[in-house]
């Protein structure tokens, strides 16, 4: 289920593509929330939740990492850049 998640997460940030900044770390922002969700959700001991979500957040942008290696020189790495970026915003 995870690497579904991570998988539906890079396809899901992918779509903005073309769209302007703001637009894209927002939705990242909205995308990332809820991949940290369902990693919480999946956690069955009440303590080891927020370690879930990190994991769920780490595994996010170590996806988007591996995919933005493969789209060198496109505008698909502009764009993933802009996606990276909104790993350091709110969240």
């Amino acid at each position: 289920m995870s690497d579904a998640c991570i998988d539906a997460f890079l396809r899901n940030v992918l779509r903005d593509e073309g769209a302007i900044p703001d637009v894209v770390r927002a939705n990242t922002w909205r995308r990332l929330a809820a991949v940290e969700q369902v990693f919480r959700d999946q956690e069955v001991i009440r303590h080891r939740k927020a370690y879930a979500a990190k994991r769920g957040r780490a595994l996010s942008r170590a996806r988007v990492v591996e995919e933005l290696s493969r789209c060198k020189g496109t505008r698909t790495e502009a764009h993933l850049r802009i996606v990276l970026s909104a790993f350091d915003g709110p969240a």
